[in-house]
């Protein structure tokens, strides 16, 4: 999504941030470490103070007549910000309240208080292959903080009694559309194919060189799996045709199909 043309000037691509934000619609446009990026930009092109970047985006938003007149709170941008802390290892993990099968928006910020990107990863991997409650996570990260001396991966197991598998995979988490769904489901069928195995096929079709290591499906959610090298490629590309993360896999499937 990189471009010459100030955020406030392309219109379509600030109305997807606006869109993708303060709502509980399950058909956001944008995961949370894209709204993030556009933010940090946003602020940077502005030059403005944070509650006026709150106050721009809506986030924040007063309650009372009397007070109206005031500054945004900007504690909710300031949660954007701060995902910018994690590294992009996991950063597309996460999700809104909405996106079921995701790592809820929330718990990223909370882990992005640890000063360590890779311990990041760590939790938000665990958090996705163990299933870990908001309460494991909060635990986790206030034992490291206290004991920043003990490796991750034996406070996790302490916490869970499970030692964590660690890979260098980078993942990628996608809501996709109703009606792609609907046709990979009609393909798995007739072909009487596991519908993983359906997605990595028509993958194959667009990316070269096993570009994508592996699919999981979770409740609506596909997750994709890829090492850095073909993740920074795959980021290149989907930048220079500045689109959403989610619309450039929605869009590749299509293509496929």
């Amino acid at each position: 999504m990189n471009s010459t043309i100030p955020l406030l000037e392309d219109l379509e691509l600030y109305s997807d941030l606006i869109s993708s934000l303060g709502t509980h619609d399950s058909n956001r446009r944008l995961t949370p470490i894209e709204c993030s990026d556009l933010i940090i930009r946003l602020k940077n092109e502005t030059q403005e103070e944070w509650k006026q970047i709150s106050k721009r985006l809506s986030l924040g938003k007063k309650t009372k007549i009397s007070t109206l007149d005031t500054l945004n709170d900007d504690s909710q941008v300031q949660k954007f910000r701060n995902l910018q802390k994690l590294s992009r290892k996991n950063a597309y993990m996460l999700g809104f309240v909405s996106d079921k099968g995701k790592i809820p928006f929330s718990l990223g910020v909370f882990v992005s208080s640890l000063p360590n990107k890779e311990d990041h990863n760590v939790i938000l991997k665990t958090s996705f292959e163990k299933g870990l409650r908001k309460a494991d996570i909060e635990k986790i990260v206030s034992l490291k903080k206290k004991s920043p001396h003990i490796p991750i991966e034996e406070i996790i197991e302490q916490v869970i009694k499970a030692k964590p598998v660690i890979d260098e995979y980078y993942l990628i988490g996608i809501t996709m559309e109703k009606s792609l769904e609907e046709k990979i489901e009609n393909i798995s069928k007739q072909k009487s194919q596991n519908i993983k195995d359906v997605i990595l096929d028509l993958f194959e079709k667009r990316f070269t060189d096993n570009q994508i290591t592996s699919v999981s499906i979770k409740n609506n959610t596909m997750f994709i799996s890829m090492n850095q090298n073909n993740f920074e490629k795959i980021e290149n590309d989907r930048n220079l045709n500045k689109k959403s993360i989610t619309a450039f896999f929605n869009d590749i499937l299509r293509e496929v199909l």
